[in-house]
């Protein structure tokens, strides 16, 4: 139930239950004092109001007309038992004096002075807490004396306290069921709500790792806007939690990234520093020597050079700072170009390259070419690194297979080497991981090749993973969705849905 609908609910409740109470309340009142009908209630206060009048009519024409019958004994004791069944009865004086008193009268109040009642008469009285009025009517007896006769009735049915404590009880009733109501309806919203500002104040100090218990405020309050507001607040803290462990880890990251690139720049520096001082110093004292010298610092410097490229490179994709300019290819054609410029490498290091194309359909993928290049040559290379540094490897072979998979392209690049070890494949994709653990740049690398596949293949939409052949060697599957060309105006350009 949501919260506009409680509060509906609870304004309607706190018209309407006090009335009910009340009515019900009113209805025991009557079922104890043996009414068991309000119509019995309403026809006993008219019957009331008649009989008095008539009664009063009566002793109104006796007054007037046969004034004798006042000081008839039996006449007046008759008046007064039918007065006192209609709860009223007669004050009768002669010359000022009080000569009958109602019995009904004196069992009511039976201390009361009812001669200085009449003395001082006033429109009103109470009796036993009931509200009394009094009708006074001038007598002329037979032989001439003065007097009065005092009517007394009961106005209500009620006590005179009655209708300031129905009023009170209302009241009480109106105060205790807006109490209960808002106190139901305050418990569903305030105690979720202190739930979140306890979970705020814990953010506020910097813990995230507290998961906000919404199986227990959904209990209560369901699919309500607290319920929403907890699963925004839970979103929140889980991804204001991952943002941060996203920082710390970037900033380990750029600490390791550090680290790595001075020892990796080190490394052919001091290499290059140690050579030049060989120079220097006439340890090259043949041109044969200094030639050579010459040739390692070169390659020195170009092993920098081409780690600082692929740093650069490598920084711009995990900041995903590069531009990509996709073109559609068909990617048989454009493998096959390929692996034609790389088998010369190849072959002078003793490799053998096959590859298997797809031959049934084209495989058109929008790529951009020169970063798809980067990709497989790094995943060549790497794979030339360690079976030419592998003494008793025999016959190696490099071999590329094209496949279609679900709607993507899949290339797979097996080799002949040593495979990779079980506890280095989740992380070979990493940036800066070795497999191989030493530094020489010839067989351990920068750590930098594998890393800069994976970012280059999910910039294009796809993905990359590695696993060992069942009977040796490594395999590297890229797959890169499949698209198809559109035509435009111009004939001659193409653009994908990419």
């Amino acid at each position: 139930m949501s919260i506009r609908v409680k509060l509906y609910m609870s304004y309607l409740a706190m018209a309407f239950v006090p009335v009910i109470l009340m009515i019900l309340l009113m209805l025991l009142i009557f079922f104890a004092g043996g009414k068991l009908d309000m119509r019995e209630f309403t026809e006993a206060q008219r019957n009331e109001n008649f009989n008095q009048a008539l009664i009063y009519g009566e002793l109104s024409y006796v007054i007037s007309d046969d004034t004798e019958k006042l000081e008839d004994p039996v006449f007046v004791h008759s008046v007064q038992q039918k007065l006192s069944d209609q709860w009223a009865g007669l004050i009768i004086t002669k010359d000022g004096i009080v000569t009958e008193v109602s019995p009904y009268l004196t069992e009511l109040s039976p201390n009361e002075n009812w001669q200085q009642l009449v003395d001082n008469l006033e429109d009103e009285y109470s009796f036993k807490l009931y509200r009394f009025t009094a009708h006074p009517l001038e007598v002329v007896y037979s032989d001439g004396s003065k007097g009065s006769v005092v009517l007394l009735h009961r106005t209500e049915q009620v006590p005179i306290f009655w209708h300031p404590l129905s009023m009170a009880l209302g009241l009480l009733l109106v105060l205790l069921t807006s109490l209960l109501l808002t106190y139901y309806v305050s418990r569903s919203i305030i105690r979720p709500i202190q739930s979140l500002r306890t979970a705020a104040l814990r953010i506020k100090e910097g813990d995230l790792s507290d998961e906000l218990d919404m199986g227990k405020l959904c209990k209560t309050t369901r699919l309500t806007e607290i319920s929403q507001l907890s699963s925004a607040f839970e979103e929140m803290r889980i991804r204001l939690k991952l943002s941060i462990d996203q920082s710390l880890q970037y900033e380990e990251n750029r600490k390791l990234l550090l680290s790595h690139i001075t020892h990796d720049l080190k490394t052919p520096i001091s290499a290059i520093k140690g050579y030049v001082e060989g120079i220097v110093d006439g340890i090259a004292n043949t041109e044969e020597k200094r030639v050579r010298y010459m040739q390692t610092i070169y390659r020195k410097a170009t092993d920098m050079d081409q780690l600082i490229d692929e740093l650069f490179l490598y920084t711009k994709l995990d900041l995903q700072k590069v531009a990509y300019d996709f073109k559609v290819v068909d990617l048989n054609r454009y493998m096959e170009q390929f692996i034609d410029e790389q088998r010369f490498e190849m072959d002078k290091e003793g490799v053998e390259l096959r590859f298997t194309p797809k031959l049934d359909a084209p495989l058109l993928i929008a790529a951009d070419l020169d970063k798809l290049n980067r990709v497989l040559a790094n995943i060549l290379h790497n794979s030339l690194k360690y079976m030419v540094h592998q003494d008793e490897l025999v016959n190696p072979i490099i071999s590329i297979v094209m496949t279609e998979h679900n709607g993507n392209a899949r290339i797979i690049i097996d080799d002949t080497g040593p495979g990779i070890d079980e506890n280095d494949l989740p992380y070979i994709f990493d940036g800066f991981y070795r497999a191989e653990q030493s530094r020489n740049s010839e067989m351990g690398g920068s750590g930098l090749g594998l890393a800069i596949v994976k970012q280059i293949i999910e910039g294009h939409g796809g993905f990359v993973w590695a696993e060992n052949k069942e009977e040796g060697g490594a395999r590297i599957c890229l797959e890169l969705p499949i698209t198809t060309a559109v035509r435009t105006v111009n004939e001659h350009e193409e653009h994908t849905n990419h």
